[in-house]
This record gives C-alpha cells, structure tokens and sequence, in this order.
C-alpha cells in the first residue's frame, strides 16, 4: 500500500508497524482530529475472500464492543479502494510502546510482582471480553501491547469468536486458526472455544 495514501480521505499513512497473516498495521495521522492513530488493514489480495472479510469485520466489531482500559481503544472502521480492490481498515487507538513479546526478549520485566501485574492487566481485559461474550483466541505475548507507562492493552480480535451466538464460527470443521504455541487444546482438536 502507498506510504502517501490517504485512507477514507482522513488516515495518512506514515509507516508499517507490524504485518501479520492477514493484515498490516500502519502508523497513521488522523488529520480530522491531528492525532496518531493505529490503522489495520486487509491485505488487498485477501480482501477478495469473503473468509478472510468477514473474519476482518469480526474483528472491527468484537474490538468496537470492548471499552475496557486494557483493550486497545477502536476509533473508526471503514473500506478504501486500493489497487482496484475495495479494502476494509479498522482505525485504532495508537499505544506508544512495545510488545509483551519484546519486552521479555529484552529482559525488562522486573521480578515476579512485575510479571504478576503484566499479566493481571491482560486476564483483567480478557474477563472484560468474556462478559461481553468474546474469546479472544489468540491471546499471546505478540498481542498484548505495554504502553511507556507500564498499562496493558490487549489487541488483536482478528479471530475472535462470540460466545453468544452457540454455532457461530468462521472457521471450517478441522480448520485450525491461531498461533500453534499458544492454542488452547480445544482449539487445537478444532473444537468450539468457550470461556
């Protein structure tokens, strides 16, 4: 995508921040309300898969119902045109920080009570989304974003099923979906995840 493109006439793009299997996450300026913003993107050759759209729109809903301090905060959804493919984007609150991930590659967590609040931000915003009827299926350090004052944001609803609807899945019978190391052995049988 065009580093100078402007999404729904309003999100520039300034720099990828992170790529995964199904989408991008730009740094972007919302010249509306002159603030930085993160925006995630289809990627366009997955945009045609109606899969793939409806498990990106999920997402834009799953996340937009979750107003909780350790979730990333959803600002604006929406759809561009881009390479002749319509692309649906999701416009996010930008968390100035690092990754769970990085941060214990880089060795920074400071003792045990330090882990314990880490991870009590994260099953914090995750007993949030379940009382909202959301499991996260996805839930892994590479996910959970630190701002640079320490709070905790879960992101990443790309695969999130809705405990509500009993029978609702988008995902196939026997079709794994979520990072192999941190699957639920349910998950892993391709069974139904609960709470």
């Amino acid at each position: 995508m065009d580093r100078s493109r402007r999404l729904g006439g309003r999100y520039r793009l300034e720099q990828v921040l992170g790529r995964g299997g199904m989408a991008e996450v730009w740094l972007a300026y919302d010249v509306l309300l002159f603030r930085q913003v993160a925006v995630k993107t289809l990627r366009p050759e997955l945009a045609v898969d109606a899969e793939h759209w409806a498990r990106f729109r999920r997402e834009v809903v799953s996340a937009a119902l979750l107003g909780h301090p350790s979730v990333v905060a959803v600002y604006d959804a929406g759809e561009d045109t881009v390479d002749g493919h319509l692309v649906p984007y999701l416009v996010m609150e930008y968390v100035k920080g690092t990754t769970l991930l990085q941060f214990v590659r880089e060795a920074r967590i400071a003792g045990p009570e330090h882990a314990l609040r880490l991870a009590a931000g994260v099953l914090e915003a995750l007993d949030h989304a379940h009382r909202h009827g959301i499991v996260h299926r996805d839930i892994k350090p590479a996910n959970v974003m630190l701002s640079r004052e320490g709070t905790v944001k879960v992101t990443d609803f790309g695969i999130a099923r809705s405990v509500d609807r009993a029978g609702t899945t988008l995902t196939r019978t026997s079709v794994v979906v979520g990072t192999a190391e941190y699957l639920s052995p349910e998950q892993a049988r391709g069974e139904q995840v609960d709470v």
